[in-house]
């Protein structure tokens, strides 16, 4: 998916769409790998996810390669769409667990937005299969 037929506007402002949502999910995905350094209250509150802490680190490599692939043009699409997998699990858990709607679980929904906004703004073969076009 090239970026012909995209304004600089429209190409400057998905780069950093994009990019922002990368390097948060990066630290998301390497923090995974080292909760046992957390602070004991971010401990305690990583643990009311119940996910075991065993677990995390294949938490945090999924994430990883998922945002690796987002990152990279030619696997754009398919890193969106497991990210978009992954985002959905975030608010399974969330709602799970009965944590707040607008600061936890909506959150990853906002991260998924923003993730196919900057691909959207990024690639003009994506807005031809886009249900909203005219």
């Amino acid at each position: 998916m090239g970026s012909e037929n995209v304004s600089k506007g429209q190409l400057w402002t998905g780069r950093v769409l994009s990019g922002l949502v990368v390097l948060f999910l990066l630290f998301d995905g390497v923090l995974k790998f080292f909760l046992d350094k957390m602070p004991p209250e971010a401990q305690a509150e990583g643990a009311k996810l119940g996910y075991p802490p065993e677990v995390m680190p294949y938490l945090g490599t999924v994430l990883i390669v998922s945002t690796l692939l987002y990152a990279f043009p030619r696997t754009a699409v398919l890193g969106a769409t497991l990210l978009t997998g992954y985002l959905g699990g975030a608010v399974a858990t969330h709602v799970r667990v009965l944590n707040p709607l607008g600061s936890h679980i909506l959150f990853p929904t906002y991260l998924g937005i923003i993730l196919w906004a900057g691909l959207y703004l990024r690639f003009p073969k994506l807005r031809e299969v886009t249900p909203w076009q005219k």
